[in-house]
């Protein structure tokens, strides 16, 4: 039998008086007393959070002008005063000290020699010690220093840092005018100045060497007067920790960038600066390369320039002086009939027989018309809060153009990245013309926000790419930032364990991006690197850098000296070349071996396009220069850098009681060419006291100015990338909306039912017919 023996009686739906939606609203509701009650105290939490933030920053501020809480913790923070003097506006504040400066650059052969004098002047009425974080060029080799005031020089000395940092302290507390220069990136170091009396002005000079770029038939020079604030990721170390820390800085030291307060200086609005006076440098260029030169321009300043003897042209700005608000380049073209396939300059060392050699080689031009391989690339942008004003449209404009040269045998993908990284595709697609519209259109929706979390974004990037497929693939990776991070060195590991087969390119953004960052991330990645520093640029730039991507390389390049000469010459291992790119290598010779008529040739060799090529180039004509510093201390500065990177490649290490052969052979070097480096610094002291031990002494900021075009960002740790502001906003818009929907939750949730029931089946079985349901 397949009917139940006992069933319910069956009731005809007519006669059932079923609940209607006014009773179970009746029936369920709550009592809303309590919710509102919650949504009121989250609102009161939220905005007491805010205001608790807003103190904390101001807690911070007032204890650099307390200063004694910073005596105990280091060397470098001792005798902190005044951070800045409040004016009576409010929310305006003037530096104590003032800054002005003046730069002398003098081109010979491939070297430029830099002075670099820098005033500081003290406007308030206390003795003050002046602290300023001074930008250089990524490759500068610091050789001097000295401390002008009126007529007197108070040379400086090249001491181990710790000894320097001791002389330095010393000279402070007995009121003596002393001087420290430190470097904490190669192309970042801290300038103190202790003991400038009220309403004086003290000098401050600095003198480096720096190699000139060459690149697609130009050669060029770059002078940072300005620095886009750096992102510190990682943890703030603990309170309990006995570390340095800087009261002028507006991060604390993390477990990813120790020096982090080190690297942190105060930003203030280059109008406000302009308005006191401060912040204006001046430019004066001697080049004399002894070549006709076709072409002299610089893309971000108005210059004069006049032409005088022996090919020799003297240059200045337009203007007497400019804002210190962002790079000043300098760019040359030799006419076409001068300009020489390779040239090298020698001279003799001051302090022994040893000699130097500084080489630059054209390679030959490679077939214009070769085959182009298919590409696979991933176009990586930076879009954190750093990147905001101008920099974010030049990234976009950047993107967009590199978008438009893909064709349909090359694949590609977008990564953005800011506290996190966002990727379009999962893997790179084909360049159709569908998924292309589709990335332009992302790329156009993207905005400025956050940290600049770059880690994951480089790995997304570096394990996008299919190592395993067969064919000619070339495996491209473009990163377009400003490179504002502060783990420099914990990104270049990165990259050299991550990289394989792939070739990273950089592309700098804005006008006054980390350039260290950028060369030496594209050299760890066997790419090549440029710069954007204005809107502009963004076509000729890139442009330049697409016939690097899409031309064949130079490759397998090889140095062979001369039989019976000891030389040591670096780069040790000479990178793969772009189109355009040159040989540029530095090299110490054992004894007189150049210029005579037994020092015999040096041969380069190389590969272009499958060809083999050779160029051999006589040492015996060399004319060895008797006189000259430069060359000695660049090949000095070129073994420190590959020391330290043979110092990233070991790692840190773990037995504190070992010695460091690496460190022991850099601060050797160091100390005999008399150069700033990580374990050096640069000391003057002047013997006789200026100021009398009764009279404090107080410790300001010289602040940088914000870069031209970039919009200033609240200085917060990494954990509040977005600024407490933001969050403040963001919250309150999401209270509001939640308050809303409550208020309107009948209505919405009557609609969403009527919808549900328009688009889905009746699971119950009203739609089932009578009779089907009685049997």
């Amino acid at each position: 039998m397949n009917r139940p023996f006992f069933h319910a009686p069956r009731i005809q739906r007519d006669l059932l008086i079923l609940p209607t939606e006014e009773y179970y609203r009746r029936r369920y509701r709550k009592n809303r007393t309590g919710s509102w009650l919650l949504l009121l105290v989250t609102a009161i939490a939220v905005l007491f959070a805010a205001l608790g933030a807003k103190a904390q920053e101001l807690e911070i501020e007032g204890s650099a002008e307390r200063g004694a809480e910073f005596e105990s913790v280091g060397i470098n923070d001792t005798g902190s005063g005044d951070l800045l003097f409040q004016t009576g506006e409010q929310g305006r504040y003037i530096p104590a000290i003032h800054l002005g400066t003046e730069v002398d650059i003098k081109v010979r052969g491939l070297v430029a020699e830099v002075t670099l004098q820098q005033q500081f002047s003290n406007t308030s009425n206390d003795w003050q010690e002046a602290v300023y974080v001074l930008p250089l060029p990524e490759n500068a080799a610091v050789n001097g220093m000295e401390i002008m005031v009126g007529e007197r020089r108070i040379v400086g000395e090249v001491r181990e840092r710790q000894q320097a940092q001791k002389i330095y302290k010393e000279a402070r507390e007995a009121g003596k005018r002393a001087a420290l220069l430190e470097q904490q990136r190669p192309n970042l170091f801290t300038s103190r100045v202790a003991n400038i009396a009220p309403g004086e002005k003290i000098a401050v000079e600095i003198r480096y060497l720096q190699n000139l770029r060459f690149d697609s038939g130009q050669f060029s020079l770059r002078l940072p007067s300005t620095l886009t604030p750096r992102y510190m990721p990682g943890v703030p170390v603990v309170a309990e920790q006995q570390v340095s820390l800087n009261p002028h800085g507006w991060s604390l030291p993390t477990d990813q960038v120790p020096d982090a307060d080190q690297i942190s200086p105060v930003m203030m609005p280059m109008n406000e600066l302009a308005e006191q006076g401060s912040h204006q440098m001046k430019i004066h260029i001697d080049l004399g390369m002894g070549l006709p030169l076709a072409d002299i321009y610089s893309p971000y300043h108005e210059i004069d320039f006049r032409s005088e003897s022996d090919h020799r042209y003297n240059i200045r700005l337009k203007q007497d002086s400019v804002p210190m608000d962002r790079d000043f380049a300098l760019y040359w073209r030799p006419q076409a009939s001068a300009m020489p396939a390779a040239a090298m300059f020698a001279e003799q060392s001051a302090t022994d027989s040893s000699q130097y050699l500084q080489l630059l080689l054209l390679p030959p031009q490679g077939d214009a018309h070769s085959r182009k391989l298919p590409r696979e690339v991933v176009y990586v942008v930076d879009t954190s809060g750093s990147m905001g004003g101008n920099s974010i449209r030049q990234a976009k404009e950047s993107l967009l153009l590199a978008l438009s040269r893909l064709d349909g045998m090359d694949r590609f993908n977008v990564i953005e990245f800011n506290s996190d990284y966002y990727t379009l595709y999962p893997r790179p697609l084909a360049a159709t013309p569908e998924n292309i519209q589709r990335a332009r259109d992302w790329v156009e929706s993207l905005d400025a926000r956050g940290g600049t979390e770059m880690a994951p974004a480089l790995k997304e990037a570096l394990s996008q790419q299919l190592s395993d497929e067969p064919g000619e693939l070339v495996r491209q990776v473009i990163f377009i930032t400003d490179g504002a991070v502060g783990n420099e060195n914990a990104l270049f590991e990165l990259i050299r364990q991550r990289l394989g087969e792939v070739r990273l390119f950089t592309v700098g953004i804005g006008s006054a991006p980390n350039s260290f960052f950028m060369t030496k991330a594209a050299q760890y990645g066997r790419g090549s690197f440029v710069q954007i520093g204005d809107l502009n640029e963004v076509q000729s730039k890139m442009a330049a850098l697409f016939t690097k991507l899409e031309s064949p390389l130079v490759t397998d390049l090889q140095v062979q000296w001369p039989q019976g000469i000891k030389v040591e010459g670096y780069p040790r291992r000479l990178p793969d070349l772009y189109r355009g790119e040159p040989v540029q290598l530095v090299a110490r010779f054992d004894g007189n071996a150049l210029g005579h008529s037994g020092a015999g040739e040096v041969r380069i060799s190389g590969r272009l396009a499958g060809k083999r090529f050779i160029r051999n180039l006589s040492l015996s004509q060399l004319t060895v220069d008797i006189s000259g510093k430069g060359i000695g201390s660049l090949w000095a500065r070129e073994k420190i850098a590959a020391l330290r990177d043979e110092q990233r490649e070991r790692g840190q290490s773990t037995d504190q009681d070992v010695e460091d052969p690496l460190r022991q052979q850099i601060l050797h070097l160091a100390l005999e060419h008399q150069l700033a480096s990580p374990y050096t610094s640069f000391v003057a002291v002047e013997q006789t006291p200026v100021r009398p031990v009764s009279e404090p002494l107080k410790s300001s900021p010289v602040p940088n100015a914000v870069a031209h075009g970039q919009v200033q960002q609240p200085f917060t740790y990494p954990a509040t990338a977005n600024g407490i502001y933001g969050q403040w906003l963001l919250a309150t818009l999401l209270l509001a909306l939640g308050g809303l929907l409550r208020k309107w939750r009948g209505a919405v949730e009557r609609n969403l039912r009527r919808w549900l029931r328009g688009v889905l089946p009746d699971l119950r079985g009203r739609n089932v017919p009578r009779q089907e349901r009685v049997q």
